[in-house]
């Protein structure tokens, strides 16, 4: 054959091809919207239903586009709907033509969603005792999306009568996400690489009494911070009092920044297990209020060791840093009388070693510096270890320079006395456990006395005030250093808090110092 001849047979044949192939390819363009939809109509399981307006379909770029999308999600044995979502849009693009074809796996470069609304409600999930984990959807493929981003989502979880969560903002990107037939029915159904993720106007509903609202969550590569959080008592001071059977703290607690670090999320059996790095809570300001007019709250109180210990789920925190905090705590003890209180402030703390693992055998440690009605100095250190039945504990601490009339608002409300004098220099030891305390303490003080006032605490009942003062030792007759030594033995009451146990062991100590000899024992 000429030379000539077969170039216009090998071009005639070149030019059929590239036609054959632009018209498969139109073609395919054409039918694609088809195709997309009738895979979605065959591969999504009856209690997944999704609407959308309008598809976009580019198979040469490998991108698929829904707008104004509607999902509706069910529970698998019944017509419940737990949860619907409208979207703007879901955008998907480079999917990988040769993976799904030739390795049945779906891979994707990018997966954007945009504004996505969703609201959830809890109590209309049915949970499938003794039933294999299934996950949302059944998948045959193994799925990995190179980045998938959200952005002006919202969030919206209801209880049967009332609002337990919103965030009218909610940015998140994250990258390398993978998941399949297996990993879909497991209790972490994807795993993932780096991510960023904005959560903005959060509201929490606590319970009947709390609320917590949060400004700004930010969460990057596993560290979070958390901007203008608020927990608070959902009722004022006297509202509250109304609402009770029996008594409860009212709360006010502000905390402008809170950072952890490091944080992952893994399972241990069927159990969440939650570490983390070094944390640091920073100027936590907090107000708490009791009326001791409502009913005693009988219920026994763990120990801290034993919350810790009795969690349903695992914790592990090397360290948190608490900076520049303000604390007050006031009661009212008696109807028409004022509140007192006791405050703190410029407290920085740090807790180390917090941890529930069952392998974990050292202490978990607090040490804390306060000025104690803004002038004394205070320092506490307490040391328990978790996984220890009988909650033992060790705590000793400092108190120096204090003026005892500062304390005569809260001694007024709750004991009906005053006091004068200064305790110069205080330190304490204790050792014990949820059932009793021991331990000494030595004082340094000058010119103590005690008023005990009348019943409408608008004068001084001078009998109770001589007699009692008579076994009061002023602080005068003390060792050559200036102390005065005493003993402390405590029963814990089990229906009142570790804060309150502590306060008695030194309220033991102190009385026994001043009113005992008052000598070291050798």
């Amino acid at each position: 054959m000429p030379a000539s001849k077969f170039r216009r047979k090998i071009f005639t044949i070149s030019i059929i091809v590239v036609t054959i192939l632009v018209l498969g390819a139109i073609t395919a363009q054409v039918m694609a919207n088809t195709w997309v939809k009738q895979f979605l109509d065959r591969k999504l399981p009856p209690h997944v239903e999704l609407k959308y307006d309008s598809m976009e379909t580019n198979i040469f770029t490998g991108s698929i586009a829904l707008n104004g999308v509607f999902l509706k999600l069910s529970n698998r044995d019944s017509v419940a709907t737990h949860t619907e979502a409208q979207m703007k849009s879901i955008a998907l693009n480079g999917l990988e033509y040769s993976q799904f074809f030739m390795k049945d796996r779906i891979v994707v470069s990018d997966l954007k969603i945009d504004r996505p609304q969703v609201v959830h409600d809890l109590y209309k999930v049915h949970k499938r005792v003794g039933k294999e984990r299934r996950g949302v959807v059944t998948l045959l493929k193994e799925i990995e999306v190179e980045r998938l981003k959200v952005e002006g989502g919202e969030l919206t979880l209801n209880d049967k009568d009332s609002l337990a969560f919103h965030s009218k903002t909610i940015d998140f990107e994250v990258f390398e996400i993978k998941t399949g037939p297996k990993q879909i029915r497991k209790k972490i159904p994807v795993t993932y690489g780096k991510y960023d993720l904005l959560v903005a106007d959060v509201f929490v509903d606590l319970g009947s009494y709390e609320k917590l609202n949060v400004d700004e969550l930010q969460f990057h590569d596993g560290t979070v911070k958390v901007l203008g959080s608020s927990l608070q008592t959902k009722y004022g001071k006297s509202e509250l009092s109304k609402h009770l059977k029996v008594e409860r703290d009212y709360v006010d607690l502000k905390v402008p920044e809170i950072t952890l670090e490091s944080i992952e999320v893994s399972f241990v059996k069927d159990t969440l297990n939650i570490t983390t790095g070094n944390g640091k809570i920073i100027k936590p300001v907090a107000e708490i209020y009791r009326d001791k007019l409502v009913t005693d709250d009988t219920r026994s109180k763990k120990m801290y060791s034993g919350m810790l210990r009795n969690l349903p789920i695992y914790i592990t925190v090397p360290s948190i840093e608490i900076e520049n905090a303000q604390l007050q705590y006031g009661e009212k003890i008696e109807q028409g009388v004022a509140p007192g209180s006791v405050s703190f402030n410029q407290l920085n703390a740090q807790i180390t070693n917090i941890s529930n693992r069952v392998e974990n055998k050292a202490d978990t440690k607090i040490s804390a510096d306060a000025l104690l009605m803004d002038h004394a100095p205070i320092h506490l250190d307490w040391s328990f270890q978790v996984n220890t039945p009988s909650d033992n504990f060790i705590a000793s601490g400092e108190i120096k320079n204090f003026k005892s009339n500062t304390l005569n608002s809260f001694l007024e409300s709750s004991l009906r006395a005053k006091a004068k004098g200064t305790i110069n220099r205080l330190y304490f030891t204790i050792g014990g456990n949820s059932f009793n305390s021991s331990g000494d303490i030595k004082m340094s003080y000058e010119d103590f006395e005690f008023s005990v006032l009348k019943k409408n605490r608008l004068g001084v009942n001078k009998l109770l005030t001589f007699l009692g003062n008579l076994f009061i030792n002023d602080g005068s007759k003390s060792d050559k250093d200036g102390f005065r030594y005493g003993d402390i033995e405590v029963e814990r009451d089990p229906t009142k808090s570790f804060f309150n146990y502590l306060w008695l062991n030194v309220k033991d100590g102190m009385v026994n110092t001043m009113v005992g000899k008052g000598k070291k024992e050798d």
